[in-house]
């Protein structure tokens, strides 16, 4: 009976949709204003997703929170149809919703997940784990979008003159490998003139794979 009712969700003609959902399982939930109710996500495209919970829903939109490739994706939703399904002696809410509003990088993630596509080589993921390999100063070896937030990160907290194209930044670097999160750990050695002086600062800088940069210590 379930397939039955998925299969009338999920099914039907071009004229109720023009993207396939494929027919994957993965975690999610719905929120209740701060509250996560559980739910089941049954089918899943890139124009919107098809899923099971216990508590129905009110309104014809909806917040979710999905488990996508390892990554948390909130996405606003629009029902387009529901129905009640009892499974096993329990009752269920099938819902089917389509996206409103969902973030770019978000997005492109349900894209790879609903057509079984790997991600892609993160360019700055990549680089940043060749710092690995060396103990030389690794700042040159960074994307260059990625030195300018160094360079601002560390202005910022008045360590480092601000950016200057024309200019090589008064800093050393060395890679101190990966965080448990995933995310890269520099060590940087700056010099910032001031007032006829020259200060030193030691800093530890943590860098994720979209080249994100955060100043710890």
């Amino acid at each position: 009976m379930l397939n039955e009712l998925v299969k009338r969700f999920g099914g039907g003609s071009s004229e109720r949709r023009t993207t396939e959902r494929v027919r994957r399982k993965y975690p999610m939930a719905w929120l209740r204003g701060s509250e996560l109710v559980a739910a089941a996500g049954l089918e899943i495209s890139e124009r919107g997703l098809l899923f099971a919970t216990r508590v129905a829903p009110p309104g014809a939109n909806v917040d979710v929170a999905l488990d996508i490739e390892g990554r948390r994706i909130r996405a606003r939703m629009t029902i387009v149809r529901r129905g009640p399904i009892a499974r096993d002696g329990v009752e269920w809410t099938l819902v089917a919703a389509e996206f409103q509003g969902i973030a770019a990088d978000d997005w492109d993630a349900i894209v790879r997940f609903s057509r079984a596509q790997p991600a892609p080589e993160n360019r700055a993921a990549g680089e940043l784990a060749a710092l690995a390999a060396t103990d030389d100063d690794a700042y040159r070896l960074l994307p260059l979008k990625v030195q300018q937030r160094v360079v601002e990160v560390l202005s910022r907290a008045g360590r480092l003159a601000p950016w200057d194209q024309a200019k090589s930044p008064l800093l050393r670097m060395t890679y101190l490998g990966q965080a448990r999160t995933g995310a890269h750990r520099l060590s940087v050695h700056s010099r910032l003139r001031a007032q006829g002086e020259v200060l030193f600062f030691d800093s530890v800088l943590t860098v994720d794979d979209a080249g994100n940069v955060v100043l710890d210590r």
